[in-house]
């Protein structure tokens, strides 16, 4: 048998035995494959949610116009309580502040609040919760049962970006970015610490609006910098 031959046939071997493993867990071993919880997440940083958020507003006018005006105007607390009740969930004080500084972007927006992440609505959120809640199949439940949880906060357009989990506290890592397709996680100690890799992502240009004016370039170099600072990965 040729090695290419035999690295082929491990590699198969290999993706069968997750499957196996995967079907015969049980869920909570499941759910902690797929997954896991964070260890050693660095500190919270000292600003305020609101201070952040006023600082993040005038960092996007003065260096990235083009996603300010993309963003929505705000939620009142009220209306913020109504979506949560429609949905069954409740979302912390730093994501409530969040939704009252802006209600995500439009589906037509050409711009993220990074890169391809767009920032998603609140009552979207709520829509997609619902579909989600609806999957029943058994490859949902063994491979993708422990997004249920799961609120998106900035979207790929390809079901990976960064989330809420208001089922874990923010020692937990409940809000992270997730890439599912090579298991990738940054935890965050809180929705501050993202909020200020923000800020410093576009007022050191690591971020910034690229030549068209109409959407952003990215020095993902720089940019995992600050993630790796701010955050925890699961390779770290």
């Amino acid at each position: 048998m040729t090695r290419p031959r035999k690295i082929i046939l491990a590699a198969c071997a290999l993706a069968a035995a997750v499957v196996v493993f995967a079907i015969l867990a049980g869920p909570s071993m499941q759910r902690s494959f797929f997954y896991p919880k964070p260890r050693g997440l660095p500190p919270v940083v000292a600003e305020t949610t609101e201070e952040l958020l006023a600082r993040l507003q005038a960092t996007l006018e003065t260096n990235a116009p083009v996603v300010a005006r993309a963003l929505q105007p705000g939620l009142s607390d009220v209306q913020i309580s109504e979506l949560e009740t429609q949905g069954g969930f409740r979302l912390s004080g730093d994501l409530r502040a969040l939704h009252r500084w802006h209600n995500g972007q439009p589906t037509n927006s050409t711009v993220g609040l990074l890169p391809g992440q767009r920032f998603v609505p609140l009552d979207e959120v709520v829509a997609e919760r619902a579909l989600m809640r609806r999957q029943s199949s058994a490859a949902f439940r063994v491979f993708a049962g422990h997004r249920k949880s799961w609120l998106h906060v900035l979207d790929d357009g390809a079901g990976d970006g960064y989330f809420y989990d208001p089922e874990r506290t923010d020692a937990q890592g409940a809000f992270f970015f997730h890439f599912a397709e090579v298991g990738h996680y940054i935890w965050f100690p809180s929705l501050r610490n993202f909020l200020s890799g923000l800020i410093e992502s576009y007022q050191t240009q690591a971020v910034k609006v690229a030549t068209d004016g109409k959407s952003l370039d990215e020095d993902s170099d720089r940019t995992e910098k600050i993630w790796s600072r701010l955050g925890k990965s699961r390779e770290g």
